[in-house]
């Protein structure tokens, strides 16, 4: 799972061909830590999608720009444009739907 940064957001998910899912999440979020599994057997499953991480208390601007106000926060984009999201904790089945061609 690719770690993003404001340095790196837009090589890795706005520049990017193909699908990529953004996990937008913060370390204090209980909720963001159960979660972290679920996204790494669904990536295993699925080594066309790229999954990316980034922290949205540490990358607030960031996150507003794509309207994640509460965390976490799934945002699947296509060709780097945004074209689905989730919000909060959910089941693999969930995550794999919105990657689903």
């Amino acid at each position: 799972m690719v770690e993003l940064t404001k340095a790196n957001f837009d090589a890795q998910v706005t520049e990017a061909s193909g699908l990529v899912l953004v996990d937008f999440w913060s370390p204090g979020c209980g909720p963001c830590r159960m979660m972290e599994p679920v996204l790494e057997a669904v990536a295993a499953r699925h080594p066309a999608v790229r999954f990316a991480k980034l922290d949205a208390a540490a990358n607030p601007d960031i996150a507003w720009a794509f309207n994640v106000v509460s965390v976490p926060a799934f945002v699947l984009f296509r060709d780097g444009v945004p074209v689905g999201e989730i919000v909060g904790a959910v089941p693999a089945q969930r995550i794999e739907e919105l990657i689903a061609p």
